[in-house]
């Protein structure tokens, strides 16, 4: 399996089928037959349960029971989307939601099965008569609300398992379209596939993304490891990777083919847009992620480079001098051009966007530093000198960093980082030197992000206090406008209205306050309402200065001179805003009359003037489009108030305003901006709009807490990317392994876990706690509020004997004004469970809930004789707390029920847990990185003595001098070091022995080898003195010539002698050694000059910048390297051109030299003797030059071994550490 892995033509097997997946899974995620079909049985599944119901409820008759019924069908409402309800001349007497609004008479439904339209959906019906009643079953189709936002989605039921994008046509005739029929076979509806492209489901978004990558990292690896086989091409295969790459992005840019990837919210230029090259948050993402892919091959690519080629340098060095400007102006346009919410201080509204946007841009830091680093490796001490090679990069940034920062307008913190990074590179690494160097990066890359996020949020956030403040100004309410659409169709069909507009005047009053206590309350207490007299179209009115003008031209003039925006002029309402500051509503409504058969048009001008701000909360935040409720003021972060002719007439928020507004807040030109600080807490814009009018809009100020906390966010999260590059790219100064075997780094894992673990578990406990404490102060103040408003109401409509709906209007006045008094809405239902009135007509008027009271409720209250029932209610999305108690008049007689639903504090709970969970999570965020910097520094501090005694342990040699250890303390790493301590001396003490048996025991057996090699020769000359002597005896006539040749056979051998003498008398030499530090380039180069005349082919290579910095014995190591060369020469039949390749090669910790020939080598049954003294292959000699040779390299604490295949070489490495 994972030789299948490794194979480049699976990488391109699997890439190209992601690739394929990725492509069609547009259309495989899109609504096809299968859903249809799952939609049709859902619906019959549906159709069969509600039929069963119904004969239920048909069988339990009375309402007691089919209420106490209504329990068991909770889960059916929720689960299947199935209500229902009991109708008894034309009232309705019993339901399981109240969240369906339709009339009792059951016009809408014609039949008695069938769909219909009402107020806040689709819904498919099914119709019952028994026992004089009505029983009703209404399925959910799709919610289709008028309005949506956060709280109110048109969408399908959860059960059905369909595309929201797709529509419910009641046509049949129309085409292509899924026709679905009721159980009986009757049609229902169409189901109309959207025009619009179908987004991929949010489920599968992350997916198709990761997908997206895995692809193009397999055919990246596919072509990489393709070319490099291809011999022609190999030495071009990184460059080939890095164009494919550029190619394939463009293309992309251009011609976006998947779908599925594309159409995500992620890549909408509405989240963020920089450029033609960056259109979307995702183009970063992939962008960023393929420049750090580049980075990694060109590492492998620069190195094809001539590192002396100069103008490389010239061109790279442009490159790190602009990069910093572009990175600085893309961080600018990815805050001013989003919508994004980058402020770490407000955590709970940072979106997945938002951490996508900081780790594209922290992973284009941490590339770039790689390339800079690649650069710095390649041409260092080759094109320039050390020196040379930094001011060139550390100057043309410079450069670059003054030109930002002066003409520009590129602040030079955003810019000035690589001056540091340069600088980190400048130093000679070593294996300490590159952890700091590391952590340094890592700490400029975060300082200089969070910084450039900070500064341009800020400029951000004073752009958007200015639109705010002018805003704030202005007193415009898209609440008011929303709900005066449907107030102004009323009062035009009010036949009140009608009757009476041509005779205003004779009772001008009673007009008025039909107008003002029938569509101005409630919500519209905000405003004071001034009703002008109707006119027609030739009517003329008094005007100031006593004149006489058109009425109609009169209020045309009026609006176009006042109007806020002359582009949204409105026939019905317009907002003014006058040159003193006086902001109101205009409305013009006709009214259509007939007289005598003659049809007359009026027109009635109504002025509204908002009393104060316009605080939207509880019910208005569901009236409103998502649009509408996004451009509303989050009182959350700002607190604002508003100061006519220097009076304070409203404010909003935390902040404590003075009543009167101090002169130096006071200017003479109107639309001008002052910022300052005030008392250091706040940070305050003031707008005045006119001579009269002053906005304050006030913002705590930034602590140096809020400063630490960001920064602490983008640590983690730099060193989050770092890692992961450092253990998958290997990439210098990030390249380094988890190794979990090590003490330290157990010791750090595990307080940093301990420290997460403990976070999410104190989190999760305290909030809950939290949730829980506030939810019962909230029943607790809804207690009291309920028993205050009953005390009031006692007192009000206590004497009473029934309340019925001819009372609504006086019913309404009183629970309106408690709701002013207790900043609460008030419902009154009746003992049947129907509404009498409420302090928030609008919920209702526009079909979210029906006027009954929820179905549990009233179990509850009235079934149950509950004194109190408080629980959940919801209303689309929206959850809040709603409690009920009985109303009773002075008889004690139960006259209704009154219903406090609690929103405003529903939000007030969220608005806590979130600022809970967001100082909870900075604090521990902050806690995380200091716990993790001291993690590192106390496991190193814990772990130091039980490294001390590895380092003593593995420098134990015998023969040298040992070091014994010093601890203060007497604990377990104390007792520790003394039984090291004992142990040391124990051994010291036997090595001392045993050095001198071994000694003996050699000098034995060498004295052994030296008196059977001494006695070789000797043999021979015995025998030749006795054949002269003899020759002598005998008076031999050629003795003169015997003498000769048996002199020259003495010579031979004493010359033997000598040698084996000589070689003896080095051998013995040898445990005397100098160590020193020096370069062993230079004597190896040294050593292979002297070979140079032979007829052999000697080349030499090295990998370490010609530094190679050791502690050895300097003459011990040149002889070491001229004995294998001499060896290698040796080894080289005569018939063959001789080749010697040396290279030194530089690894983590050491140096790697090897020596390789293409000689004979060694046999099979010679390679266990060949460090073996007196062992040679060799006819002369003692053997003894190799077993010098393991000697000296193991005296320099290195190791040698050898590769060898007979007939073609023998291949010798030497290890030796580095300094």
């Amino acid at each position: 399996m994972k030789q299948l892995l490794k194979n480049p033509l699976a990488h391109l097997f699997i890439g190209v089928i992601a690739a394929i997946f990725i492509y069609t899974s547009s259309s495989y995620f899109s609504t096809n037959e299968t859903d249809y079909t799952h939609f049709k049985n859902s619906l019959l599944e549906k159709e069969n349960s509600a039929e069963q119901q119904l004969e239920k409820l048909i069988a339990l008759n009375t309402s007691n029971n089919q209420f106490s019924y209504s329990k068991k069908l909770e889960q059916l409402t929720k689960n299947k989307g199935i209500s229902l309800f009991i109708i008894e001349q034309e009232k309705l007497v019993f339901w399981t939601n109240r969240t369906i609004n339709f009339l009792p008479t059951l016009k809408e439904f014609n039949a008695t099965n069938g769909i219909v339209k009402l107020k806040n959906g689709w819904y498919h019906y099914l119709l019952k008569k028994s026992n004089n009643k009505t029983y009703l079953a209404l399925i959910l189709i799709k919610n289709d609300y008028q309005i949506t936002n956060k709280y109110l989605k048109n969408s399908f039921h959860d059960s059905f398992k369909i595309n929201n994008k797709i529509t419910i046509d009641t046509d049949s005739t129309n085409k292509p379209a899924t026709i679905i029929r009721s159980k009986s076979g009757n049609y229902l509806f169409s189901l109309l596939k959207s025009q619009e492209n179908e987004p991929t489901s949010k489920k599968y978004n992350w997916f198709i993304v990761v997908l997206f990558f895995i692809a193009y990292f397999l055919i990246i690896s596919f072509i990489s490891k393709q070319t490099r086989k291809i011999i022609f091409l190999r030495n071009f295969s990184p460059l080939i990777v890095i164009v494919f790459i550029v190619v394939s992005r463009l293309l992309l840019l251009w011609f976006p083919i998947f779908n599925s990837l594309f159409n995500q919210e992620l890549f909408e230029p509405t989240v963020f847009a920089q450029s033609a090259f960056l259109p979307s948050l995702g183009d970063l993402l992939i962008s960023s992620v393929l420049f750090s892919v580049i980075i990694y091959y060109l590492a492998r690519a620069i190195q094809k480079i001539n590192p002396s080629n100069k103008s490389f340098v010239v061109v790279i060095s442009i490159i790190i001098a602009l990069f910093p400007l572009a990175l600085a102006n893309l961080i600018e346009g990815l805050i001013t051009n989003s919508k994004i919410n980058f402020d770490i201080n407000y955590l709970l509204d940072l979106t997945t966007y938002s951490f996508v946007g900081m780790g594209s841009i922290i992973l284009l830091f941490i590339s770039f530093i790689l390339f800079i680093k690649i650069s710095f490796g390649h041409f260092l001490d080759k094109a320039f000198k050390r020196n040379q090679l930094i001011t060139i990069y550390w100057t043309s940034s410079l450069l670059s960093v003054i030109i930002g920062h002066f003409f520009l307008g590129i602040n030079a913190l955003l810019t000035s980082w690589v001056l540091l990074v340069i600088l980190a590179f400048s130093f000679k690494t070593t294996s300490k030197l590159s952890f700091y160097r590391s952590a340094f990066l890592v700490l400029v890359v975060s300082l200089t992000t969070s910084w450039g996020f900070i500064h341009h949020g800020k400029e951000k956030e004073k752009i958007n206090k200015e639109f705010i403040a002018k805003k704030l100004s202005k007193e415009r309410n898209p609440v008011a406008e929303y709900l005066f659409e449907e107030i102004a169709a009323k009062i035009e069909q009010d036949t009140f209205i009608i009757n009476n507009i041509s005779t205003y005047w004779n009772d001008k009053s009673k007009v008025d306050n039909h107008i003002i206590n029938h569509y101005f309350g409630g919500f519209w207490n905000k405003y004071d309402i001034n009703i002008i007299s109707p006119c027609r179209e030739n009517d003329s009115i008094i005007v100031e200065g006593n004149k006489s003008v058109n009425c109609l031209t009169f209020f045309q003039e009026k609006i176009a001179k006042e109007i806020d925006d002359p582009y949204q002029i409105n026939e019905t309402l317009n907002f003014l805003y006058s040159d003193e500051g006086i902001s109101s509503y205009l409305a013009k409504l006709k009214i259509s009359t007939t007289l005598h058969s003659e049809q007359k048009e009026w027109f009635l001008f109504i002025e509204l003037f908002p009393k104060n701000f316009s605080k939207t909360e509880g019910y208005p935040e569901l009236l409103l489009n998502e649009k509408d409720v996004t451009s509303q003021l989050n009182t959350n972060q700002y607190s604002y108030a508003k100061y006519k002719k220097g009076k304070l007439i409203d404010n909003v928020g935390k902040y404590n305003y003075a009543i009167e507004l101090s002169d130096e807040f006071r200017f003479d030109k109107n639309g001008l901006f002052i910022r300052q600080l005030t008392d250091g807490s706040a940070y305050h814009v003031i707008y005045q709009s006119d001579k009269n009018t002053t906005i304050i809009l006030s913002s705590p100020e930034k602590t140096i807490f809020n400063y630490i906390t960001t920064f602490s966010y983008f640590f983690i999260i730099t060193s989050l990317l770092v890692l992961i590059i450092g253990l998958f790219f290997k990439i210098s100064p990030f390249n380094w392994q988890l190794a979990l075997t090590n003490f330290s780094t157990k010791i750090q894992i595990f307080i940093i876990s301990s420290i997460f673990l403990s976070f999410i578990l104190f989190s999760w406990g305290t909030s809950y706690y939290i949730k829980e404490q506030y939810i019962e102060k909230n029943k607790t103040q809804l207690a009291e509020k309920v028993q205050s408003i009953l005390i009031e109401l006692e007192h009000k409509l206590g004497d009473k004997k029934t309340l019925t709906s001819n009372m609504t209007d006086e019913m309404t006045y009183y629970l309106v004004k408690f709701s002013n008094v207790f900043y609460t809405d008030i419902n009154l239902y009746d003992t049947k469970g129907v509404l009498l009135a409420t302090s928030r007509p609008e919920i209702y008027e526009r079909g979210l809930i029906s006027t009954q009271m929820n179905p549990e409720a009233y179990q509850g209250i009235h079934l149950q004789k509950k004194s109190n029932f408080t629980h959940n209610e919801n209303i689309g999305g929206l959850s809040y707390l709603s409690t009920y108690v009985p109303f009773r008049n002075e008889k004690n007689e139960i006259l209704a029920y009154l219903n406090l639903p609690y929103f405003a504090k529903q939000n007030e709970l969220e608005n806590e847990l979130s600022s809970f969970y967001t100082s909870l999570i900075n604090i521990y965020g902050l806690l995380f990185l200091i716990s993790t910097i001291i993690a590192v520094f106390f496991a190193n501090y814990i772990s130091e003595p039980v490294r001390m005694i590895k380092n003593k342990i593995s420098a134990l040699q015998l023969g040298k001098s040992y070091d014994l250890l010093e601890w203060q303390s007497n604990d377990e790493i104390g007792a520790l070091v003394f039984e090291y301590n004992k142990k040391v001396l124990e051994l010291e003490k036997n090595a001392t022995l045993l050095i001198k048996s071994e000694r003996e025991s050699a000098w034995r057996e060498m004295a052994k080898q030296v008196a059977h090699e001494i006695k070789n020769p000797l043999t021979p000359m015995k025998l030749s003195i006795q054949q002269l002597q003899k020759l002598a005896t005998d008076d031999a006539v050629d003795i003169k010539e015997r003498i000769d040749r048996t002199a020259k056979t003495l010579i031979e051998q004493i010359d033997t002698l000598t040698n084996i003498a000589n070689e003896f008398s080095n051998f013995a030499k040898m445990p005397k050694t100098q160590e020193e530090k020096f370069n062993l380039i230079p004597i190896i180069e040294t050593t292979l000059d002297l070979y140079k005349g032979e007829s052999v082919e000697i080349s030499f290579s090295e990998k370490c910048n010609g530094e190679a910095a050791i502690v050895a014995d300097k003459n011990q190591l040149s002889r070491v390297f001229s004995n294998l060369i001499k060896n290698a020469i040796q080894a080289i039949p005569e018939d063959v051109f001789g080749k010697i390749d040396v290279t030194v090669i530089t690894k983590d910790t050491h140096f790697l030299i090897t020596i390789k020939d293409n000689g004979i080598g060694i046999s099979e049954h010679q390679k266990d003797k060949i460090f073996v003294p007196n062992f040679t292959t060799k006819s002369t000699g003692m053997g003894l030059g190799l077993a010098m040779v393991k000697n000296s390299i193991e005296n320099a604490n290195g190791r040698i071994w050898f590769e060898t295949k007979e007939n073609v070489g023998t291949t010798f490495f030497i290890e030796l550490p580095k300094t």
